[in-house]
């Protein structure tokens, strides 16, 4: 079963990487494709931690839209997709709430590194419109397997 759900992983990270950096959006399908298989493995831990793991996924989308509406309101720009939020609300669901500043933290890292490469390279300073879905993505496939790997260890220093 983990092997098919890393392979599903893998496979969303793909296609995300490859439409998002192309049309700046994030499938439907893709995003509900990512929470039922996440559910699938969560259902595995039983129905009160499926359960929980769905509010917790509904929280994170619900923050993840008020940061959106938030950046909005004050720049007047659209800073976070709504795929974007779809997608770490769908992420949400296969790790535990305790991982998810990991996975946020994980995420804007990758996001600036890579615009920190992407700058050097281009040698000329201008504004860079990013998208943050492959990073979301590849976060969620990191944070899990730590989590997976090494949940005892992080259950223990929390």
């Amino acid at each position: 079963m983990i092997f098919t759900l890393t392979v599903v992983l893998v496979i969303c990270f793909g296609v995300i990487c490859y439409v998002d950096f192309r049309w700046f959006v994030i499938p439907d399908s893709i995003n509900i494709v990512l929470l039922l298989a996440g559910l699938t493995f969560r259902l595995q831990q039983g129905v009160v931690e499926t359960f929980a793991a769905c509010v917790f996924a509904l929280l994170v989308g619900l923050l993840m839209w008020t940061i959106r509406q938030v950046h909005l309101k004050l720049t007047g720009r659209v800073g976070l997709g709504l795929g974007d939020v779809k997608l770490a609300g769908a992420a949400a669901v296969w790790f535990s709430p305790w991982m998810f500043p990991i996975f946020l933290f994980l995420a804007s890292s990758l996001a600036l590194v890579f615009l920190l490469v992407f700058s050097l390279a281009r040698k000329e300073v201008q504004t860079q419109k990013v998208p943050f879905g492959p990073f979301l993505a590849g976060s969620l496939i990191v944070t899990w397997n730590l989590e997976r790997l090494y949940g005892s260890l992080i259950g223990q220093i929390s």
